[in-house]
């Protein structure tokens, strides 16, 4: 079980990276906690599939610009859930909490991501946000 305890600590550290740069608004860095090609799946448009960092760029510029004009100013982590596949493959669950810039909520989600870990860095193969009321798997919030 040591081998799934550290791999789900390097799992929820990579993923803390991620809204660590999410928050600094660090384009590259977010780009870089993908795996290119991934996938973001939706029940409304089905199964998108971002082939390359410069299409991941242009994806986050306008995902970034929504929440500006929602006047979005930092994520924080309420809850993670991680579940190893294998040594390199593994799910993890989020519940994470937006908030506006003077401090109130703007959102609570839940999302689903499947890492993998290529040439030794976890990275994100594919997303999928849990829309409420749905749970999703895992603990219910």
């Amino acid at each position: 079980m040591s081998d799934a305890n550290a791999i789900i600590r390097e799992i929820e550290d990579a993923y803390r990276h991620y809204i660590e740069v999410f928050n600094r608004s660090d384009a590259a860095g977010f780009v870089g906690c993908y795996a290119h090609p991934h996938t973001m799946l939706s029940g409304e448009q089905g199964m998108v599939v971002v082939n390359t960092e410069a299409d991941h760029h242009r994806v986050y510029q306008g995902m970034a610009a929504a929440l500006e004009k929602s006047n979005w100013g930092r994520s924080e982590i309420d809850r993670l859930q991680t579940w190893p596949y294998s040594k390199s493959l593994a799910q993890l669950v989020a519940d994470v909490t937006r908030y506006k810039k003077d401090g109130s909520v703007l959102e609570k989600l839940r999302a689903t991501y499947t890492f993998r870990n290529e040439k030794g860095a976890w990275k994100i193969l594919a997303f999928s946000l849990i829309e409420a009321p749905f749970s999703g798997p895992g603990i219910s919030r």
